[in-house]
């Protein structure tokens, strides 16, 4: 499970950030292709992405290119709040 670490580290790092909160606010697992339209972003920067997340246990990997986030429902609006905040 992540620590206040890896939230710290999200501050400066926003692909990930933007990663994460799109994972969050779907609510259900999603392709990193998906994730790369949503946000407009290349396919390449949303998979670094995905990796680092996954190497900071924020993320899950369902299959091949496909990740959910591992964070329960209640976590979403927090999260907002808490990089708007910082």
């Amino acid at each position: 499970m992540a620590d206040s670490y890896e939230l710290e580290g999200l501050k400066r790092a926003e692909t990930q950030r933007m990663v994460l909160l799109c994972l969050v606010e779907h609510g259900e697992q999603m392709s990193s292709v998906e994730i790369a339209e949503k946000l407009s972003l290349s396919l390449n920067a949303v998979n670094i992405a995905l990796f680092n997340l996954n190497n900071k246990g924020l993320v899950e990997r369902i299959s091949r290119g496909v990740y959910k986030y591992k964070l329960g429902p209640i976590i979403a609006p927090l999260l907002k709040e808490y990089f708007e905040r910082n």
